[in-house]
């Protein structure tokens, strides 16, 4: 065993701190600066008129993506060949804090809260109407002749596999180290410490921790906006509750009034229990999707699926889309928005990795964190995409229609027949077609409103897999609940994160700055949507990304001087 390595000598009276009583402590210039930056961007959104800031938002997402789309693919992929490295090496063994520690956490709870706060909404979200997309329309410069099936799967699960898992295992690996080995405050300042030096706990470590912060609020407010679409899909399919900004909006506040509840009560109490809920619901839906769809059949796409992404990994992990526009406008829609995404995500999901992970080693911690969560990131896509597919490939339209609307007989109607094949009764539209066919307009059942069909295609899934409509019910039921917990743990564990950095590191920070911070997540998840809908959400993502993409890039190149340092290096 390797001699203990000593803590630095520093940040603990280098790191101010203000208290205003008891339960609220901030750092003076980190929390008021990255404040003033959130209430500026609300208030400027609310005041500006609607169209100029769609427009203005439009054109800096396309900005960023023709300029900098690169930068976030080589990134990515430099940062998945970094974790691997560091796994595989004799560093692995290196426990991230003293050498006779061990992991606060158990394996399923470890687990539980990693993967709620990582990318619970998204997955839900997500699940069916990407491959859906990519099935309708493939993505430019794949080669022909490939199975239209596997490649929109393959290209799904690359969005969701080992790089954005590789990107938090890096930042929540660099944290952790430098927080509990080297017993430096639990902040991004203390990553660059190795390059720096002690200028991190002056101004530029500020000015590091509220980018780190902006990053965060961005990258949860788009989720907390994908999230409250579709929690309003769901209810709208049990209840009737109609869709649209306002009722979000009001979704978005009720949902952080309960965040603030699990926030009160902290991590062991609150977000731990909540994400081990959740992922109970989480598995007993993918049961009942896996079965209602048959199970040979999703065991069979299931390897297939992980086939297809191995087999296009290299050619997507590398794509800039710098043949031609066609395929330029696509990396921009999808790849360049999902990495800028997890990037503005690292330092909430990272940090919280980090706050959870103490006493495991760099081995352990890489494998858990990268491999178990893309391993179940294929299984759940396989099974919801992966029968949205099959519904749309084992069938012919029986009509062609130029409006439909949501009422039970507007909807697909499959029977299982054998493992994995459908008949079709009664159906007007696949599941597939109902997200993208451009010449379909869907309406709610009184035609009083257009339906966001990306948002409700979950819904429209379970309701035509089956034909029980209590099963449907119950099935859509979990689904809402389980789309509510993770914006309850993405919300709270966010809060929480965000406090420790604006609190100058302190991994238990006071009760107060956390509802601070839950209440301007929802602030300006709801101001954003209310302004842009998705697309402001979506690029207030990529904007924040792209400056914190060097910071991450300099973290790194300081961890692994650190690492390089330790006695484990030498045996």
């Amino acid at each position: 065993m390797s001699k203990q390595v000593e803590a630095v000598d520093t940040p603990a009276d280098s790191m101010p701190s203000v208290s205003l009583g008891p339960h609220f402590t901030m750092h003076p210039v980190v929390f008021p600066v990255a404040a003033s930056i959130v209430l500026a961007l609300v208030l400027a959104t609310l005041l500006l008129p609607g169209e100029d800031v769609q427009a203005f938002f439009d054109g800096v997402k396309g900005w960023i993506g023709l300029r900098f789309g690169w930068l976030y693919v080589a990134t990515m992929t430099a940062l998945l060949a970094f974790v691997t490295w560091l796994a595989l090496s004799r560093l692995g063994a290196i426990k991230l804090g003293d050498d006779e520690e061990e992991p606060e956490f158990g394996l399923l709870s470890w687990f539980a809260m990693l993967f709620s706060a990582g990318m619970g909404i998204g997955l839900v979200f997500w699940a069916v109407a990407e491959p859906a997309w990519h099935f309708a329309k493939p993505p430019p410069g794949v080669a022909e002749g490939l199975n239209p099936s596997r490649v929109s799967m393959a290209v799904t699960i690359f969005h969701w596999g080992l790089h954005p898992w590789a990107l938090y295992a890096a930042v929540g690996l660099g944290l952790a180290y430098f927080g509990f080995r080297k017993k430096m405050p639990l902040s991004f300042r203390s990553f660059l410490h190795p390059i720096f030096g002690d200028r991190v706990w002056g101004r530029l470590g500020d000015a590091v921790d509220v980018l780190a912060i902006i990053a965060t609020l961005t990258g949860v407010a788009t989720s907390l906006g994908i999230g409250a679409q579709q929690v309003n899909a769901g209810l709208g399919f049990l209840f009737g509750l109609q869709q649209g900004t306002g009722v979000q909006v009001g979704l978005i506040a009720a949902i952080t009034a309960i965040a603030t509840v699990s926030v009160v009560m902290g991590l062991n109490a609150g977000i731990r229990r909540l994400s081990e809920i959740n992922l109970g619901l989480a598995f007993v839906l993918l049961i009942m999707v896996v079965v209602g769809g048959g199970v040979v059949a999703f065991l069979g796409s299931t390897v297939e699926n992980t086939g297809a992404y191995l087999q296009l990994l290299p050619f997507n992990a590398l794509r800039t889309g710098a043949g031609g526009t066609q395929g330029s406008d696509w990396l921009n829609s999808w790849t360049v928005f999902y990495w800028a995404w997890w990037i503005s995500w690292s330092p909430f999901v990272g940090l919280f990795i980090a706050r959870i992970s103490r006493g495991r080693t760099i081995r352990q911690f890489v494998t858990g964190v990268v491999l178990v969560p893309t391993l179940v990131g294929i299984v759940w896509l396989s099974a919801f995409g992966g029968a949205t597919l099959r519904q749309h490939t084992q069938h012919q339209r029986l009509a062609t229609v130029a409006q439909a609307d949501t009422s039970a007989a507007g909807l697909p109607t499959f029977s299982v027949i054998e493992d994995g094949a459908v008949e079709v009764s009664d159906a007007r539209l696949t599941t597939l077609e109902y997200v993208t066919d451009p010449s379909v307009t869907v309406v709610t059942e009184d035609g009083s409103q257009n339906v966001d069909t990306t948002a409700t295609a979950l819904f429209v899934l379970l309701e035509s897999m089956f034909q029980t409509k209590w099963i449907a019910m119950l099935a859509a039921g979990v689904a809402t609940l389980c789309i509510v917990l993770f914006f309850v743990t993405s919300s709270d564990s966010a809060s929480m994160v965000i406090d420790i950095i604006a609190s100058g590191g302190n991994p238990d920070p006071p009760v107060l700055t956390r509802l601070f911070w839950a209440i301007s997540e929802g602030v300006a998840a709801s101001v954003l949507l209310y302004a842009g809908g998705l697309v402001a959400l979506q690029s207030a993502s990529i904007a924040a990304a792209l400056p914190f993409t060097v910071v991450l890039i300099l973290a790194c190149v300081g961890l692994t001087r650190a690492l390089l340092a330790e006695p484990v290096a030498g045996r």
